[in-house]
């Protein structure tokens, strides 16, 4: 039998210390879960290229570009959650295979709205669901207690990662 750790371990100090998880099987059952996630999202992303040519990045733009005519690069990229420069340079991908196309805005020439084009209206009907790939999804489908507890759990795990790097918070997975 099972049991639950999480809730009698002590919160994570900074310091070594035993393992909550001693005595149980719990830390290699998480451990396949990762497993189960990483190959899932993987195999997403690999169907995506095989049926369209192009990434999960890309489609996950494109989509949004698609739902909101005439996007700003800086909206695109709060939208997806990245840095303002990845999208820039996802979107010179896009511009460049014809999928999407940039408007100067008449009021403020320095503003460009995004737009998807025919070719890209094509892609976006032969792409698998979800386009915004598997993991946004199902987190965006979670309750929020729910995705509160994930938040705050997962911070301390990667508190205990001496090589975590914060500037990959804002790497596409696909690009992962």
């Amino acid at each position: 039998m099972k049991h639950d750790t999480a809730s009698t371990a002590p919160p994570h100090t900074g310091k070594p210390s035993t393992p909550a998880s001693t005595g149980t099987e719990l830390d290699m059952e998480v451990l396949r879960q990762f497993r189960i996630i990483f190959k899932s999202v993987r195999k997403h992303f690999q169907e995506v290229e095989d049926r369209l040519g192009i990434s999960g990045s890309l489609l996950w733009a494109l989509s949004e570009i698609s739902v909101r005519p005439g996007i700003s690069v800086s909206e695109l990229a709060k939208t997806m959650s990245i840095h303002q420069s990845t999208a820039s340079n996802i979107l010179s991908k896009l511009v460049g295979l014809g999928l999407v196309s940039k408007t100067r805005n008449g009021k403020d020439n320095r503003i460009t709205g995004l737009f998807i084009s025919g070719q890209g209206q094509v892609k976006l009907g032969l792409a698998p669901a979800p386009v915004r790939g598997l993991l946004p999804e199902a987190l965006g489908k979670l309750p929020y207690a729910t995705l509160r507890d994930l938040h705050k759990n997962l911070n301390v795990l990667l508190a205990m990662f001496e090589s975590a790097d914060l500037k990959d918070k804002d790497t596409p997975l696909a690009e992962i």
